[in-house]
């Protein structure tokens, strides 16, 4: 019995810990506005654009490139086919076709080895953004991530990521996800340990990608192998939150497990990859083991906090059922707020924490909403955040632990399964 509560006080001192440390760096980033140092010059960029079974959302793809207010003489465009490619996304691509827009019939498969076979047999350029054929850059986005590479330390830039026209509740749900996401990718550039660099619209200095042997082609989430490759390699990969992105987010619960077991998995089998060079850091690499430790920790406490806190919504609420149904709708509101005092004061320090976190995790969704988007519509955004943080963080916390037991226990690699439509 000693011993339990040691622990628990241990543990909510960590869980305290990591509160104060995140909430110290999460208003900072929202308060402050760093300064970039501006590029003498414009430089050139290429543009890849992998292509699978996108179809006409490809078109959107490459006409929001060709809408920047990035210099058109600055960019070439670069569609990069799979050998699987369908039909319908060929003719798209192709009716693209000309001095400005390249279509790259490359015969093989795969997102890294499409982006590989371009950059290193087309790309000229210094500069290179990968952009999903399923998302949309915003009209200053280029001109905006191209500003950190003014340090020459700097090897990737990564915007951030929205969801692009949610239209049914699983991708309405969804942007407010996209919108927590763009806060903590924010935080972890601000510490050095941004670990992905998302397909949608990052920009990576070429010299850089050829010094590190390219992109993993047996990685299947290449976006964040290479992110945590440049790191340990000792280049910076840096975040403009202002330079945004949008994706069409999976229509189906189905399709958005699919996307985040293969999301988690790879974390967990690109942290297995890296984990001598994380933990024997040499003196150029720029991930701080600690810092990574706090980030396994921050997420381990947000898991565990969650069953905590769906425990006594469900203890409130059957309470709360099982007097009403014995005395009557008549049920008092004295004698509620009398349950609500006696469950308070059965709360463990622990279950304090929870109900914290909960409470942060609720200001921090607003506090970014309206700080992002500039707008806050009260009643729908508060409906759609009380979802995400409970019924939705459960989802997550179901393929966070599908994606390690997938990766770890059972070592079993998720691939792509291309399978031609044509």
């Amino acid at each position: 019995m000693i011993y339990a509560k040691l622990l628990l006080e241990i543990m909510s001192g960590l869980v305290l810990f990591l509160i104060f440390f995140w909430l110290f760096i999460y208003f900072d980033i929202i308060e402050k506005k760093h300064r970039i140092k501006k590029l003498k010059e414009i430089p050139k960029i290429a543009v890849i654009i992998p292509t699978l079974f996108e179809g006409e959302d490809l078109r959107l793809s490459v006409e929001s490139v060709l809408n920047s207010d990035y210099p058109k003489n600055k960019i070439n465009i670069y569609i990069g086919l799979n050998k699987a490619t369908d039909k319908k996304t060929r003719s798209v691509a192709y009716s693209f076709k000309n001095k400005l827009v390249k279509v790259v019939d490359t015969g093989i498969n795969g997102k890294a080895a499409v982006m590989n076979y371009v950059i290193k047999n087309f790309v000229k350029e210094d500069f290179v953004a990968s952009l999903d054929a399923d998302s949309i850059a915003d009209k200053s986005m280029l001109k905006k991530l191209i500003r950190p590479f003014s340090d020459e330390s700097v090897g990737a830039v990564t915007p951030s990521v929205a969801v692009y026209n949610p239209k049914k509740f699983v991708q309405s749900i969804q942007k407010y996800d996209y919108i927590f996401s763009i806060v903590l990718r924010k935080a972890f550039s601000y510490v050095g340990t941004l670990i992905v660099a998302p397909g949608p619209g990052s920009i990576f200095r070429r010299s850089a990608i050829e010094k590190i042997g390219y992109f993993d082609e047996k990685n299947i989430t290449e976006d964040m192998e290479i992110a945590i490759h440049l790191l340990v390699e000792g280049y910076k990969v840096e975040n403009v939150i202002d330079a945004f992105s949008y994706t069409i987010a999976p229509s189906s619960f189905y399709a958005l497990f699919k996307q985040r077991g293969r999301w988690y998995s790879g974390f967990f089998f690109n942290m297995l990859k890296y984990r001598s060079k994380i933990l024997k850091q040499n003196e150029n690499g720029r991930i701080d083991k600690n810092i990574m430790f706090l980030i396994f920790l921050s997420v381990a406490f947000s898991i565990i906090a969650l069953p905590l806190v769906g425990y006594y919504i469900y203890y409130y609420l059957s309470t709360i059922f099982i007097n009403v149904s014995t005395v009557g709708i008549q049920f008092s509101l004295h004698e509620l707020y009398q349950i609500m005092v006696d469950s308070f004061y059965s709360f463990d320090t622990l279950s304090f924490l929870g109900i914290f976190l909960l409470l942060f995790g609720l200001y921090s969704l607003f506090y970014a909403l309206k700080a992002i988007t500039k707008k806050v519509d009260t009643v729908k955004d508060t409906i759609y955040i009380a979802l995400y943080v409970t019924l939705f963080s459960y989802f997550l916390g179901l393929t966070w632990l599908y994606g390690f037991i997938n990766a770890t226990l059972l070592n079993k690699r998720i691939a792509w399964k291309i399978k031609s439509r044509n």
